[in-house]
């Protein structure tokens, strides 16, 4: 009798975990602003932040799906922010350009702000991603913020991903 109640104790304490373990997860894929002392970018549902990111990136988000077929290595989509200190934006749009094939070049002001805002594709182990890069200058330092799309990715997640690239604002 008592191995049976500690058998009823033991699975329910089990469900209740794996419960919480399940709603955290939904919500770390929801919807969020993200907002630091140098910068605000809206983070789309289905997409998660990394808590720490590694040490030089300020900020890296990537899609809940991978890709498939040749692509199953890459999540559809992903997102790093990096911070160049001392460069100019100019020196920037030149390091993209060398780095990927760019298709378009926009430059917008946001608040009184400078933003470059490129278009690319580039290819990685056989796979075609679209870039989007938007960049703007602050203090001396340009932040970069990439977007990576894998080129098979749906019409949704790419709207996604503009509507984020879009979002980022420096402070």
């Amino acid at each position: 009798m008592e191995i049976l109640i500690v058998g009823i104790l033991l699975v329910a304490l089990m469900v209740y975990a794996s419960t919480k373990i399940k709603r955290t997860a939904t919500e770390a894929f929801e919807q969020e602003r993200i907002e630091t002392a140098d910068y605000i970018v809206e983070k789309p549902e289905g997409f998660l932040n990394v808590l720490h990111p590694n040490s030089l990136l300020e900020l890296d988000i990537y899609s809940r799906d991978f890709g498939v077929d040749h692509a199953a290595s890459f999540r559809m989509a992903k997102a790093e922010l990096r911070r160049y200190k001392g460069w100019t934006v100019e020196q920037a749009v030149d390091a993209v350009g060398e780095a990927v094939k760019v298709n378009s070049t926009l430059s917008e002001v946001i608040d009184g702000k400078k933003y470059r805002v490129i278009e690319a594709e580039s290819v990685e182990k056989g796979a075609g991603f679209r870039e989007l890069y938007k960049l703007a200058e602050k203090e001396g330092d340009v932040y970069e913020l990439k977007l990576q799309i894998l080129e098979d990715a749906n019409e949704e997640l790419n709207q996604k991903a503009d509507r984020m690239c879009a979002s980022f604002e420096i402070k």
